[in-house]
């Protein structure tokens, strides 16, 4: 019966902080321009704003996200040793229960903590490899131009993963799981490792994801609103359309989803 009452109180936390987390950092649709459709078909000048507003824009953003890669890639590999030399010290005690929360925290932290390294970095490193890029000649500048939109959806592309919901959600479930097994196989035994398998994979998570950076989401999103000129995505996919227009004869509303 404790051990239900503990699960109740834990767990139903989690996994609001989960859903309020997931909830309101869902991704938005938004109707923006293909981005690169059309730099065959920019001018030269063009070409070199938009190059200068991706390098101009990844450079400034670079302190944060550094920041905050490594420091929460330290963070999580930190706990993942202090956990695992708990969960040695366990096992040469003879404490199953101890040794087994100890260890399930530990592969957490070192995945989260690998999970931080292997991720491509283009918001870190963006700027300065798109600066590296040839660019004396009109046709190596349209190149240099596409690399830099790559690199800016792939920088776009980590932040929205690192700061979203999936996070929170992947350790809410493993801190749930780990805690439920925990408290089933060795009932009563260190109540609050037991707890704390149930609330520090997502409450490390959340704290991970509402300080993640977001530099180069409205970066990338700002810059798809000027990469092209009157050349849109079809949002008949994205979302509904609305069409008013005016003529001698009368006025027509058109809604279409």
């Amino acid at each position: 019966m404790v051990v239900h009452h503990l699960k109740a109180k834990v767990v139903l936390p989690a996994l609001g902080f989960a859903l309020a987390l997931a909830v309101c950092t869902a991704p938005q649709t938004a109707v923006a321009q293909d981005a690169f459709s059309c730099i065959e078909e920019l001018s030269d000048d063009e070409v070199k704003y938009r190059i200068r507003v991706i390098e101009d824009d990844l450079r400034d953003g670079k302190k944060h996200a550094a920041a905050w890669r490594y420091t929460w890639m330290s963070i999580f590999l930190g706990l993942g040793g202090g956990a695992t030399y708990l969960a040695v010290n366990a096992a040469q005690d003879n404490k199953q229960w101890d040794k087994f929360g100890w260890a399930y925290l530990a592969s957490g932290f070192y995945f989260s903590g690998v999970v931080h390294a292997v991720l491509p970095a283009a918001d870190v490193w963006g700027a300065k490899r798109i600066g590296r890029k040839d660019g004396s000649t009109e046709e190596a500048r349209r190149a240099k131009l596409r690399y830099a939109t790559e690199t800016l959806q792939k920088a776009n592309d980590t932040q929205e993963l690192l700061g979203g919901p999936l996070g929170v959600v992947g350790a809410t479930i493993f801190g749930v799981v780990g805690g439920s097994v925990k408290a089933a196989q060795w009932k009563g035994q260190t109540r609050g490792l037991t707890a704390g398998l149930f609330v520090a994979p997502p409450v490390l998570a959340i704290l991970a994801a509402s300080t993640a950076p977001r530099e180069a989401v409205a970066t990338w999103e700002g810059y798809r609103g000027i990469a092209c000129s009157s050349k849109y995505y079809d949002i008949h996919e994205e979302g509904p359309e609305l069409d008013f227009s005016m003529n001698p004869a009368g006025g027509s509303f058109t809604l279409r989803f």
